[in-house]
């Protein structure tokens, strides 16, 4: 741009220039002006998102912390892990605590396993949660599960039930199942298998908190009115 202003002011001094070339220099001038602008106003927009993404990791990073410290008892019970995968705070509960072999019926270990759970969970009633079910490798062909995705749907809605009767809210609340298809150890062992039959309880990613969710929301449906304002993630039973 530089370059094309001297050019410009060269081109006046020796009067070497008819009125439409100097129009033409100032239109090229006036264009790159406004690149110039529009990259500035990028580069701010880009820092802006840059900053507003280091206070929402700083932010997660301390909700993590803070779920990690009242989880803890039942950590050190070995009841639950609370980890992170792929960016979801997930809360995973084995399921041989929880439910006897093959049914998805929870024991009365169970059942106070999972009311505790939810009792610390429901103070975040700005949060969505999936509970999900997981099975191990090993096929099950019962008339009441035809197949571990039964089996694992059933867990998760069962958990679920209890969840809300401990005080969750129902709309902040879905199940799902992945049956056998998202091992955490290996299916050729005794103890990898036992890793896998487990039960997770996910907090949801808040969308809204995203620095492109108002585009992302234009071009998608118009958010639900509500508590917060977004659309929640389908529910899945």
């Amino acid at each position: 741009m530089r370059k094309l202003v001297v050019a410009v002011s060269l081109a006046l001094a020796v009067g070497c220039v008819s009125k439409s070339q100097y129009l033409a220099l100032e239109s090229q001038y006036a264009a790159s002006q406004e690149t110039v602008t529009a990259q500035q106003q990028r580069i701010a927009k880009l820092d802006e998102d840059l900053r507003k993404g280091s206070v929402l990791a700083e932010t997660a990073a301390q909700k993590l912390a803070e779920l990690r410290r009242e989880f803890q008892p039942l950590v050190d019970r070995g009841v639950l892990e609370v980890t992170v995968d792929e960016g979801r705070i997930v809360i995973g509960m084995a399921a041989d605590v929880l439910f006897p072999s093959g049914s998805a019926d929870l024991s009365a270990e169970g059942r106070a396993t999972v009311t505790e759970v939810s009792r610390l969970l429901a103070k975040r009633s700005d949060r969505e949660f999936q509970v999900e079910g997981h099975t191990d490798s090993e096929p099950i062909a019962s008339a009441a599960f035809p197949s571990n995705w039964h089996l694992g749907s059933a867990r998760a809605i069962n958990v679920v039930q209890v969840m809300i009767a401990a005080g969750m809210a129902a709309d902040h609340i879905s199940a799902a199942t992945f049956a056998e298809t998202r091992p955490v150890g290996p299916n050729d062992s005794a103890a990898g298998k036992a890793k896998n039959r487990r039960i997770e309880v996910v907090l949801l990613p808040d969308l809204s908190t995203l620095p492109t969710y108002q585009a992302l929301m234009e071009q998608g449906r118009p958010p639900r009115q509500g508590k917060k304002g977004h659309r929640p993630p389908a529910k899945r039973h």
